[in-house]
């Protein structure tokens, strides 16, 4: 999912549309539970689902207004948000860098008496809901709820027992579990058994990873974000009728399997039927000798169209969700309910597009566009607009460049081919220089006509033959499989190269017996769909200005570097600048790494790990002529380890950072960035660093001393105390600490400690304390 999508608002029509065609039709007996419903109506940014085995689900199965089941996943990442709204009226917000489950939850079916979400003060029947929270920030808001019901959330120290209120739970692994109630009351009950401690409204409970609760006043800034994040989740379901939700309960076919109370259940291994993979199911069909196009078996978002006209009438959750009974067919007659069908998305252009009949692909190339950027494209006259949509490389970036240049510029550039366009663009040429440049006779050298034909052969049956072998060879016999999926059954040229890198990506290397691996240029790997894990990594580095453009990458499953100090040298060879070690699963440095690159150059070496890396206790990495960066998706733990490089130090973890008795020399910046805990005891800065960054969502730390000339920048979660001060001292609760930089224990700076706020006063003004969104 695109980590820059904006949140989808949902609409009366919209839902209406998606959920609103549930068939009507209660069950006899009132006091039967059956199944409560849970309906996605918004997402942002990066959401991953997966199914109550664990797999991760096609982005495409789960969409707003999709049901989603229990037992199933949803986490969030960086910027990503998932809104839910339960049968019984509760608005539930994931927010970003959080992981929830609803693991069960059932209701007595209701009537809806005509009203919608918003005209409901309390639930309309009794309930009972228990929520898994793993990690992150749940924002909930509930209707009041019947004296019967529970609604419990529950977290590794402690449940909460919500009885309808607006709060906010969140859980830091390893610090604990903040709760801020800001509407009625929440009852919290530590495990093991400890009495419940009662918070109310304006107040909130820091439980320690022990599960010790502590009461205090509701924190202000989490109060406002419940408040915003609520608000913006009841205008994305405020109309929608009730009708089209009570209906649905009690709706979901029975299926033999174990009984619960008044109903039966469908067992795990049914539901996950449900929801298998489309393509799988395809493959069963085929093999019963039901052939059909390939492409049409492809089950597309709610309405999507493709293939032939009423392919999308076949194609609709009634197949998707065959145990549900669950009709979503789309009306035809409507040119804006056409448009939702090929989008899944509505937002205040919805109505502007439907009228000029995009394509699927131009539909989703334009929904992608900010507002702006698309309010600026529907002004360009339909052709304009079109081949802009279809422009290879036109994305966001080109879009704004694209628009800064007046329409007499624009229409000059207009007459360049494509790729000349996707050139000049991403140049963000001056406007007076572009039009001097830009002539007759190079609009003419642009033309399609003159540029060379590149065509891409098939691979011959030898070729296949050799790159099958080479599989056999080393163990990855699978992969030949995966290219076939990949390439669609067309094996070419390009494929075959892309699947000898596959098979070096997924080897494993030990430098210190000559099993040294390759190297593979940053525009090859980028290409390579295998390489995706480490890529990402390399995405979160580059956003945070840590790397110096693609680098040409060394990669293997499992690497081991070995103390051997020509290993590296070829390496740095014909003018590279810049080389990472990348592995997939894990990285070992081992023993004392010194290196050379380009003498009189910016050089950095990066190693770069989609799961561990381990630097050896007592190692030196040392180079005088190159940079260093250590990222990781993991945990990144050094202890005794010497670092001595040219001019910038920097480590990244998309978790934690645990540094023990580490010393650091660089001539110009040190950075140390973790996405949750930056832990330091012992921290040593050879030279006079003159800039130290370190960023995390808490810094907690410990025998550090900061020269007394370096700029020093320390940014948390909830960043200064007092707009300045950090925590003083090892008296602070766990709880207290998160979100903050805490001094615990001999930091000082140029020699000076400073354990209160009239030291830090005194000695700390070259240190600054500031506070950041999300690390």
């Amino acid at each position: 999912m695109d980590s820059k999508s904006i949140m989808i608002k949902a609409n009366f029509t919209f839902l209406l549309i998606l959920i609103g065609q549930l068939v009507p039709s209660l069950l006899s007996g009132a006091e039967k539970f059956s199944d409560g419903l849970i309906f996605i109506v918004g997402l942002e940014g990066e959401v991953k689902f997966f199914d109550n085995q664990g797999n991760e689900v096609g982005e495409n199965k789960f969409v707003v207004g999709s049901p989603f089941p229990k037992n199933h996943t949803a986490e969030t990442g960086k910027g990503g948000k998932a809104v839910f709204l339960l049968s019984n009226g509760t608005l539930m917000t994931v927010d970003q860098n959080a992981k929830m489950k609803v693991s069960f939850y059932d209701q007595i079916p209701f009537e809806a008496k005509g009203r919608a979400l918003k005209d409901l003060t309390e639930e309309p029947s009794q309930s009972n809901i228990n929520i898994d929270l793993d990690f992150g920030a749940l924002i909930v808001k509930t209707k009041k709820l019947n004296k019967k019901s529970s609604f419990s959330i529950l977290s590794p120290v402690g449940t909460a027992g919500i009885r309808g209120t607006e709060f906010q739970m969140e859980i830091n692994p390893g610090a604990g579990v903040q709760l801020d109630v800001t509407e009625s009351v929440v009852e919290f009950t530590p495990s093991g058994g400890g009495q419940p401690v009662s918070v109310r409204q304006g107040n909130g409970l820091s439980i320690s990873s022990t599960g010790v609760p502590s009461v205090r006043p509701v924190n202000p800034v989490v109060a406002q974000k419940i408040s915003n994040i609520n608000g913006s989740a009841i205008k994305l379901s405020a109309d929608i009728p009730m009708d089209s939700i009570s209906g649905s309960v009690g709706q979901e076919k029975a299926k033999p399997g174990k009984r619960r109370g008044d109903r039966q259940e469908v067992v795990p291994q049914e539901e996950e039927e449900l929801f298998k993979d489309p393509r799988t199911r395809d493959d069963e069909r085929r093999q019963k000798g039901k052939n059909r196009d390939a492409r049409n078996n492809e089950v597309q978002p709610v309405g999507a169209s493709v293939g032939n006209g009423n392919r999308a009438d076949r194609i609709n959750r009634e197949e998707y969700f065959p145990e549900r009974g669950v009709t979503m067919t789309v009306l035809e007659n409507n040119p804006e309910i056409k448009q939702v069908r090929k989008t899944a998305k509505v937002n205040s252009m919805t109505s502007k597009i439907a009228r000029i009949g995009l394509s699927d692909e131009e539909n989703l190339r334009f929904i992608g566009f900010s507002i702006d950027v698309q309010g600026r494209l529907l002004e360009e006259n339909k052709k304009v607009m079109r081949r802009l949509l279809t422009m290879e490389g036109f994305y966001i970036e080109q879009a704004n460049a694209f628009f800064m240049y007046s329409p007499d510029t624009r229409s000059i550039i207009l007459e360049l081919n494509d790729a000349a366009i996707i050139s000049g663009l991403n140049q963000e040429i001056d406007e007076a220089l572009l039009r001097e440049t830009i002539s007759p006779e190079d609009i003419g050298r642009s033309s399609p006509d003159n540029l060379p034909e590149v065509t891409n052969l098939l691979a011959n049956d030898s070729e296949i033959l050799e790159l099958s072998n080479l599989f056999k060879e080393s163990g990855h016999v699978g992969l030949m499989e995966e290219l076939y999926l990949l390439s669609n059954g067309k094996i070419t040229t390009e494929w075959v190269e892309i699947g000898k890198q596959a098979n070096q990506f997924l080897k494993d290397y030990d430098w210190s017996t000559n099993s040294l691996p390759g190297i593979l240029s940053g525009g090859d790997a980028s290409a390579n769909p295998f390489f995706s894990p480490v890529l990402t990594l390399f995405q979160e580095v580059e956003n945070d200005s840590l790397i110096y453009g693609v680098p040409d990458f060394i990669p293997g499953n499992n690497q081991i570097v070995s103390g051997n100090a020509d290993s590296l040298s070829p390496y740095f060879g014909n003018g590279r600048k810049n080389v990472a070690i990348a592995s997939l699963e894990k990285l070992s440095v081992k023993g004392d790494i010194e290196w050379d690159a380009n003498q009189g150059e910016q050089t950095q070496l990066s190693l770069m790990s989609d799961g561990d890396i381990e630097i050896e206790k007592g190692g030196t990495l040392k180079s005088s002529s190159s940079d260093l960066l250590i990222a990781t998706r993991q945990d990144l733990n050094m202890e005794d380890v010497t670092i001595d490089v040219s001019q910038r130090a920097s480590l990244r973890s998309l978790r934690n950072v645990d540094l023990k008795n580490v010393t650091v020399s660089a001539s110009s910046e040190a950075i140390v960035k973790a996405r949750k805990n930056l832990n330091i005891n012992g921290l040593t800065f050879r030279r006079d660093v003159p800039k130290i960054l370190m960023e995390a969502t808490t810094i907690r730390l410990q025998n550090i001393n900061f020269p007394a000339q370096s700029a020093v920048r320390l940014n948390s979660l909830h960043g200064p105390i007092g707009g300045k001060y950090p925590n003083f001292g090892t008296a602070i609760s766990a709880a207290q600490q998160v979100g903050r930089v805490n001094f615990i224990k001999n930091v000082s700076s140029g020699g000076n400690v400073m354990n209160n706020r009239q030291s830090f006063d005194q000695f700390g003004t070259n240190i600054k304390i500031g506070k950041i969104n999300r690390p």
